[in-house]
């Protein structure tokens, strides 16, 4: 393995997961934040060339945007009979994305927000509706 490709001089560039050693922090990761920049990839540096040491990001540091889960209904009953009803139902829950992509290698693509968590992981939004006779 090429010297320049450890940062940190200290031989650990492929530990349990190949990874090299960690950026430094020089500006906010959020600053600007939109969906197509989530994260400011500007804000982390390779630490220089045989620093001796990881570089100041800590580990986790990245929070992707979090999971709101809303979810609304509304009902009615219509009386028809004494012994017939009508019930209107309708159901409804909301999109989340996905955790943006976090390849530093590939600038275009890192922090954006890319797609969304399929159905079923609180994603999409859906709507249900149905219609009961109960007798």
């Amino acid at each position: 393995m090429p010297a320049a490709d450890d940062q940190s001089n200290t031989d650990m560039i492929l530990r349990s997961i190949g990874a090299s050693a960690r950026p430094d922090c020089v500006g906010s990761p959020y600053a600007n934040q939109t969906s197509q920049n989530f994260f400011n990839f500007n804000a982390f540096a390779l630490p220089p060339a045989n620093a001796g040491r990881f570089g100041s990001c800590g580990v986790g540091i990245l929070q992707d945007p979090g999971m709101i889960d809303v979810d609304t209904g509304l009902a009615k009953v219509f009386r028809i009979k004494e012994q017939y009803r009508l019930r209107f139902e309708a159901r409804f829950t909301n999109t989340n994305y996905a955790p943006p992509a976090l390849n530093v290698g590939n600038p275009s693509t890192f922090g954006v927000l890319q797609s969304a968590l399929p159905q079923g992981y609180d994603g999409n939004r859906t709507g249900q509706r149905a219609l009961w006779l109960d007798f």
